[in-house]
């Protein structure tokens, strides 16, 4: 009996033994699967990164595109900014390609991204397999341990100290006790320890998958955008081809109307150039008088002063007392037009400011276009209509036009006003004239004088005006100058 007792004993301490060796083998496991995990996490982030930077691209892409929309849409209905429309439309074309390949990449990095997640969670989905493998043979294993301590008995010191054939032998079991017990606690610890990461890896797996739900939807939603902006850029081709095709029948347009245009233009410029002459010879006149006049100022001033050194002399002479005078002197004050071009920023540089205060836009230059000069400058912008049209400087008015009707925009000439419809021009001095071109009608009279700032008309598209628009020239001696190096 004490034979077969011992036996069993022997037989558990093995088994325990074995059960030992067993665990801590299984306890490096996984380590080669967690640099896998870390590798693949590495890689993630940094297609993260790359999805974060070409959403940050998208981002400014998209307020590029919504800014040009705008600029599309203020000039779409306005042919005098149709240059600036197509500039506008051609722009946008450029920005839509780019935002298309941005979100071509996009697309490309949220596959990756899915298929990474996909391969990650699949691998997450095998390791937690396993750890549930193994915690479940962990908990054989431990069955197993407690079965074989049944079978075996109790094992405690006094037991093996009456056993023991010696001290030797006592020592050895004494030691053998112990593993067994260490190997029970790392039993449990490592069971404990397998939930937390199986729990843990559980969380893990779904918040992957949550992620890859939100990935799958912003696939979507770029896939969308993408389609939406190839189908923009198909609109926008077609825009640019309306405006082609409008710009040739604009172009049509001119060409059969040129003879008329160059017929008008000229004579435009030979009445310009009488009026020019007629000023000169006024303003000699005027000059001449002023002189005349100037003279006659001094000549007087030189008689008055002799009598009245005269007079002063025939006073010392009948008088020894003492004598006074009195000097009164006077000053004159004037001022000068202003214009709300300051409170709206606009700092002048030169005598002349600008014509149209709020309104800064050049819709079109100076410059040739089909074989016509245009002289001066066209300041558009929207809701410019009815805007007040001040004068630029201080000056004459020495020319009104207020025949015209046609208050409308129009790819013709109606004839008025040489192609100005209702305009006028301010004569200010030293060869600077100013004209201002396509009013609704002029306010001022010929012959007023105007200070820089006052109100002269307001805008409209009269002429040979395709919008409402102001067309402003600066001319020094005749010659027609650049505005824009005056304001």
């Amino acid at each position: 009996m004490n034979r077969i007792f011992t036996f069993k004993r022997t037989l558990a301490f093995a088994a325990a033994i074995v059960i030992c060796m067993t665990a801590f083998a299984s306890a490096g496991s996984g380590v080669v699967s967690t640099e896998i995990a870390a590798a693949e996490s590495t890689e993630m982030k940094k297609n993260k990164s790359e999805i974060s930077d070409t959403q940050s691209k998208l981002d400014e892409l998209e307020k590029k595109q919504a800014e040009l929309d705008e600029k599309i849409a203020q000039t779409k209905d306005d042919i005098s900014a149709e240059e600036e429309n197509q500039a506008a439309i051609e722009e946008q074309i450029n920005t839509v390609q780019e935002t298309i390949m941005t979100l071509e990449n996009s697309i490309s990095d949220l596959n990756a991204e899915i298929t990474g997640l996909e391969d990650s969670i699949a691998q997450k989905e095998i390791q937690i397999a396993e750890k549930k493998q193994e915690i479940e043979d962990g908990v054989q294993d431990f069955k197993s341990r407690i079965r074989t301590m049944y079978v075996a008995g109790s094992s405690s010191y006094s037991d093996i100290l009456i056993g023991a054939t010696d001290f030797y032998d006592m020592l050895m079991k004494i030691e053998l006790v112990k593993r067994v017990a260490e190997h029970d606690d790392n039993m449990i610890d490592n069971l404990i320890d397998l939930k937390k990461r199986y729990e843990a890896d559980e969380a893990d797996l779904n918040a992957e998958k949550e992620s890859l739900e939100k990935t799958k939807a912003d696939l979507q939603e770029q896939e969308d955008a993408h389609q939406k902006q190839k189908d923009k850029l198909e609109e926008l081709f077609a825009q640019s081809e309306a405006y082609l095709e409008q710009l040739a029948i604009d172009q049509k347009n001119f060409e059969d109307n040129k003879e008329t245009i160059l017929k008008e233009e000229e004579e435009f410029e030979k009445l310009l150039e009488d009026l020019y002459i007629e000023q000169a010879q006024i303003e000699a006149k005027e000059e001449a008088e002023r002189k005349r006049l100037a003279e006659e100022a001094e000549r007087k001033r030189q008689e008055e002063l002799i009598k009245q050194q005269q007079q002063q002399q025939q006073n010392n002479i009948s008088s020894s007392g003492t004598s006074g005078s009195s000097n009164a002197g006077g000053t004159t004050t004037g001022s000068q037009g202003s214009t709300d071009n300051s409170s709206y920023g606009y700092v002048d540089k030169s005598m002349f400011t600008w014509p149209v205060p709020g309104f800064y836009h050049i819709s079109y230059g100076v410059g040739w276009r089909w074989g016509a000069y245009h002289k001066g400058i066209d300041i558009w912008s929207q809701g410019i209509r009815g805007a007040n049209i001040c004068a630029s400087a201080a000056g004459t008015v020495i020319l009104v036009s207020n025949t015209c009707t046609h208050d409308y925009g129009k790819n013709y000439s109606c004839g008025c006003g040489g192609g100005y419809g209702n305009y006028c021009i301010i004569d200010h001095g030293n060869g600077y004239w100013t004209l201002y071109g396509h009013s609704q009608r002029i306010t001022v009279t010929q012959g007023q004088h105007v200070e820089k700032g006052d109100v002269l008309g307001q805008i409209g598209s009269t002429g040979h005006s395709t919008g409402d628009h102001l067309h402003f020239e600066v001319r020094l001696n005749g010659v027609a100058q650049n505005p824009s190096n005056y304001v």
